[in-house]
């Protein structure tokens, strides 16, 4: 029986909560609410953008889908199955269909392995390839990443942080798997090497029919891949919809922010600034009711008691604020 859900991966109220080191000599020791009940769905053959501020929970996310680190509750049920009912062999072989590509491509490759021995160790782990076999699937990685096949011997502190990436990338396709969660993987290169690793990306998601979960700050690179974009804010989603949707017609107020920080090409065209007040508060001690209301510059009483519902208001435009619950 196939999946009967149009959804290749579907999250349910999954939250990761940390006990804080903090507060020994108290009785009650901080909880750190990285990821709180959050729910989402990504459709086979789509771009899902993540959204937010840094801490706000998007990298925790996104290894907790993986189950590199383990949620403290929810569903995870990726092609109908709950992962996190899998046992240990189980998860190992989801390994192969859910892969990620990490933000530190330097830190995420062994110094000590040749680029050979990097893409070709999934291959070993998952008995895919062999001898010449391997040899010819290591190449053809290589050229599918655009690295010439001759860089095959050597290590990874001969290259740049954009052929380093390549070569994550790489060694994530290894598996040919279904979804890869992409943790800001361009955040750390130069914006005309970010370009290309982007391009890349988006031709092997139309080549190989691949499923992304893409986590990112930056607005503006979202928007160029993206399909759909969810905005995270202080572990929940406060806001979903198509990419064109959010750009054009922003709800939440948090993501109207967000929106006019980005940069303006056309000096003609103006844009109102929206500066949010105060920090971000800790998600050890998140503020009642809404988590924004501390630094909504439309904040009702209300806000400040009642916990808002992530709620469709029109299309697939889902929103948590008060402004619009009231209005359904």
């Amino acid at each position: 029986m196939g999946n009967p859900s149009p959804y290749l991966l579907e999250v349910r109220e999954l939250k990761k909560h940390y006990t804080s080191k903090s507060g020994l000599l108290t009785r009650k020791k901080p909880v750190v609410k990285a990821v709180d009940g959050i729910s989402l769905n990504i459709r086979k053959g789509e771009i899902l953008g993540l959204v937010g501020e840094s801490g706000c929970g998007k990298s925790t996310l996104g290894r907790s889908i993986l189950r590199l680190i383990e949620p403290t509750s929810g569903n995870i049920v990726f092609e109908g199955q709950d992962i996190l009912a899998y046992g240990k062999e189980e998860k190992r072989m989801m390994r192969k269909e859910l892969q990620i590509i990490f933000q530190d491509s330097g830190a995420a490759l062994n110094p000590r392995m040749t680029v050979g021995e990097i893409i070709g160790a999934p291959l070993d782990i998952y008995g895919l390839a062999q001898g010449e076999a391997k040899e010819r699937r290591i190449n053809e990685l290589l050229e599918l990443v655009g690295l010439n096949k001759d860089y095959v011997n050597r290590f990874p502190h001969e290259f740049s942080g954009g052929q380093k990436q390549r070569i994550g990338i790489a060694r994530a396709l290894a598996v040919e798997p279904k979804l890869i969660v992409c943790d800001e993987p361009v955040s750390a290169l130069d914006v005309s090497v970010r370009a290309q690793v982007l391009n890349l990306m988006k031709e092997l998601k139309e080549k190989l029919g691949l499923t992304y979960l893409f986590i990112s700050h930056d607005l503006s690179v979202v928007h160029h891949l993206c399909d759909r974009v969810a905005v995270m804010y202080l572990g929940k989603i406060v806001e979903i919809t198509d990419r064109n949707e959010l750009y054009g017609n922003p709800l939440h107020p948090y993501t109207k922010a967000l929106l006019s920080a980005i940069p303006n090409p056309n000096p003609e065209i103006s844009r109102e600034r929206i500066v949010l007040e105060g920090d971000v508060p800790s998600p050890s001690n998140p503020p009642a009711g809404c988590s924004f209301h501390t630094r909504c510059p439309y904040r009702m009483d209300k806000c400040s008691v009642e916990v808002p519902i992530l709620l469709q208001t029109q299309g697939n435009h889902s929103v948590s604020c008060h402004l619009y619950n009231d209005e359904h």
